[in-house]
């Protein structure tokens, strides 16, 4: 696929984007409702950060970041939310040069980039009744280090509110789905697809709560092309504003993107051919962040 296209995609999952962004100033004004005041106004925002550094011997730096926009109406609720994952590690050579009684150290570093990860996505609720709402929504995520460079999706359907208390909450939505998606070193593919989620959140004390989240999509072009992503956290309030949490999510590729290798003979020699082998199938992320309620 050529840059022009690739450009493309990135245009149009921008401009729906924003079209959404604008629906979510709009409807207010239109139906004469007030902005509630406060820092963001009429919206709730949450932001997850985590950071790690290591030194010494070795270096590594590990950085997080999720948040989410909720505004909410009579009927309505937008939501936009993003996430980045960045984690570089500095490998250090030590070699000694001279002689046995006269010598200098020298060091050569080596910075690389082991994990990336980017999610945008936008979502637009409509309750139809008490229970019952209809959803659409638009994402676009990138993770190559499994092998995903680009990837748009346009889902839409139905969600249902089984239990929707103060303590507990237990939802679930289903629909259809259209993907653009583009493996590291391959064309864009485009197929539709099912998509399957549920979400459960349940207070355990007044300043705890647990809570899951499973997604499933499968693509109806190639039926065992399916995945799974799942998350599971605890987090603890300590002010009215911060709190910790400790989550850990799983993604799951039934059938994984491919990586070229190099080939090499018996004798440990390179013949320049290549060959492509699957990645692993299962990436699992285990992070403990604070989370800023605005």
């Amino acid at each position: 696929m050529d840059m022009d296209r690739t450009g493309k995609c990135h245009f149009k999952a921008a401009a729906a984007l924003g079209l959404l962004a604008v629906l979510a100033i709009r409807p207010g004004l239109v139906r004469g409702e007030e902005s509630k005041k406060g820092l963001l106004g009429p919206w709730l925002a949450t932001a997850e950060l985590s950071f790690v550094v290591t030194g010494g011997n070795t270096a590594t730096s590990a950085f997080s970041l999720g948040t989410s926009f909720t505004r909410k109406w009579t009927n309505d609720t937008l939501l936009f939310k993003s996430y980045i994952l960045k984690s570089n590690s500095t490998t250090t050579t030590r070699t000694a040069r001279g002689t046995e009684t006269d010598f200098d150290i020298v060091e050569e570093k080596i910075n690389r980039l082991v994990s990336e990860n980017y999610l945008l996505a936008g979502q637009y609720d409509r309750r139809i009744s008490k229970n019952l709402s209809g959803q659409i929504g638009l994402s676009w995520d990138r993770n190559r280090f499994a092998g995903v460079d680009d990837r748009v999706m346009l889902t839409t359907g139905f969600g249902y509110a089984w239990v929707e208390k103060e303590r507990t909450q237990i939802k679930t939505a289903a629909g259809m789905t259209y993907t653009l998606r583009q493996y590291v070193g391959q064309d864009m593919a485009s197929f539709a697809g099912l998509r399957f989620s549920i979400l459960a959140d349940q207070k355990i004390l007044d300043n705890s709560s647990v809570s899951t989240q499973f997604v499933f999509d499968k693509n109806l072009k190639r039926m065992i092309d399916w995945r799974f992503d799942w998350t599971n956290s605890v987090s603890a309030s300590i002010s009215k504003s911060l709190a910790l949490k400790i989550s850990l999510r799983m993604i799951y590729t039934n059938v994984p993107a491919l990586q070229s290798l190099a080939l090499f003979d018996l004798g440990g020699l390179p013949t320049g051919l290549f060959v492509s082998v699957p990645l692993k199938e299962l990436d699992t992320f285990l992070t403990t962040s604070i989370v800023i309620n605005f």
